[in-house]
């Protein structure tokens, strides 16, 4: 497997719905999997999840049941395989457990992390206003998303179907995704605009919430917009929970 677990990169330098991203940056076209995650898991065994399989049997499909704080582990780690600066700090003991820091350049530095959520949605919206990128027909969702009436209850392979005009796929469907923020963050300035950047260090507080994004295999076709948004505690792992990874470009 290459030390990379993406095959390539969408790269955007945009306005979100309602925010500006100031920055370049790349985002991966598929969810990570269930074998990219276990390559991971052979150093960071503490984060397994317990039955992670259950709802994503095959090797290529998306990593079910990470947390918040698993996901961010193997950003670093894949960060230091391929010798890029960290995004996270881990807790002075080195677990990624409460505590623990997004760092204040986390969103300057070109090592691995979650996308924020302004990232998330410009990606998945691939530039259309309408509230899914495959357009407001629900009977085009089938051919692009997993929910609850295709998927069969359980996860599918990642990119098993078609992809949004970034070439991004299951940005809808077959898994929630973890971003890095939390639903207070990003508030608007004095002029009223909001940037999505970071201004100091946020501490990981197990009483927060942190957003997902895209729905999953278990939600109606109603659930799956561009803008639904959820949050959940950064310890909890539904088996409907997975990831993507992100990185800030160069200038």
């Amino acid at each position: 497997m290459s030390t990379t677990p993406i095959s390539s990169w969408s790269s955007c330098q945009a306005r979100a719905i309602g925010r500006i991203i100031p920055r370049r940056f790349a985002i991966a076209t598929k969810e990570v999997s269930i074998e990219q995650f276990e390559e991971f898991l052979k150093e960071h065994p503490e984060l397994r999840s317990a039955n992670a399989r259950e709802f994503s049997p095959e090797p290529q499909g998306p990593a079910s049941k990470p947390n918040w704080y698993a996901a961010a582990a193997f950003c670093n780690w894949l960060s230091d395989r391929e010798k890029l600066s960290r995004c996270y700090e881990p807790t002075p003991g080195g677990q990624y457990a409460d505590g623990m820091l997004i760092r204040a350049d986390a969103l300057t530095r070109t090592g691995y992390r979650l996308p924020t959520e302004a990232e998330w949605e410009f990606a998945c919206r691939a530039g259309t206003l309408t509230s899914r990128y495959c357009g407001t027909d629900w009977a085009l969702l089938s051919n692009y998303a997993y929910f609850n009436l295709n998927a069969d209850g359980r996860a599918w392979p990642c990119g098993s179907l078609l992809p949004n005009d970034l070439g991004l796929s299951d940005m809808l469907g077959n898994l929630d995704e973890w971003c890095q923020d939390r639903p207070e963050d990003c508030q608007p300035g004095p002029d009223g605009v909001i940037v999505d950047q970071l201004s100091k260090a946020e501490p990981i507080v197990q009483t927060s919430w942190y957003i997902l994004r895209g729905g999953g295999f278990v939600d109606v076709p109603g659930h799956l917009r561009s803008a639904q948004r959820i949050w959940n505690a950064p310890s909890n792992q539904p088996g409907v929970y997975g990831f993507r990874i992100a990185r800030t470009l160069p200038p």
